[in-house]
């Protein structure tokens, strides 16, 4: 029995470094998955900077527009200046182009400030630019490395998993099926170590004369507390 025991405690421990070795796996993919939207929010603002940037653009274009077809109407309210016959016309005629000066005034107000907001745009256009490069560039070789770790941990995980296999074969059904019980039960923990007459396992106290025949390691004992297997070694 002792042996056995022993070589459930192996097994456990081998267990443990499964587990541990699982939960590492399991966060690479969350890594994974949060790059990716990280680098698809960082795509996103940048095509959202690239629609302003193009709307602004096609405003000024307009304005710009606005402004030649403007200057063509006052050239042309100005030739007429000179075929009119009457003062009241003349008059009238003056009064059109201060109007459409005033007009062309803010629309060339307009257009300076949409060049400002669109140099403005520009320079941010270009930092996120950059930025989703660069940080893209970051994430792939992150992503590899990671990948690179998961192949590396599924090796040593099935590795683990034949020495823990290779380790149980040796013990008899009934305890092995008890262990197997037990590790579902307990949250992976199915045979645990004692220390000064406290189970490791659930940190409860054992009664002193169970504590003396756990030493022993000549017979199944489990903890009172969380029906744990206990094994004594005072090697760790």
């Amino acid at each position: 029995m002792e042996h056995e025991l022993g070589t459930l405690y192996e097994a456990q421990k081998i267990e443990l470094q499964i587990t541990e070795k699982e939960i590492k796996r399991e966060t690479a993919p969350k890594k994974i998955k949060e790059m990716d939207e990280e680098l698809k929010r960082l795509k996103e603002k940048l095509e959202k900077e690239k629609i302003i940037f193009d709307e602004l653009e096609k405003e000024r274009r307009k304005k710009e527009k606005e402004l030649d077809a403007d200057k063509d109407k006052i050239k042309k309210i100005e030739s007429k200046l000179y075929e009119v016959k009457t003062n009241k016309e003349y008059q009238a005629l003056l009064k059109e182009i201060e109007a459409a000066k005033t007009t062309n005034d803010k629309t060339e107000e307009d257009i300076l400030t949409l060049m400002e907001k669109i140099e403005e745009l520009k320079k941010d256009y270009e930092s996120s630019q950059i930025k989703f490069q660069k940080r893209g560039k970051d994430i792939e070789m992150e992503k590899v490395k990671l990948n690179t770790e998961i192949q590396s941990i599924d090796k040593t995980i099935e590795e683990l998993k034949t020495q823990r296999d290779n380790l149980l074969s040796i013990v008899n059904n009934e305890l092995k099926s008890k262990y197997n019980m037990l590790k579902e039960r307990r949250g992976g923990v199915a045979v645990t170590n004692v220390k000064n007459g406290v189970c490791l396992g659930c940190f409860m106290n054992i009664p002193p004369q169970l504590f003396i025949e756990v030493t022993k390691n000549k017979k199944l004992i489990q903890c009172p507390s969380c029906n744990r297997i206990l094994y004594f070694t005072d090697a760790e």
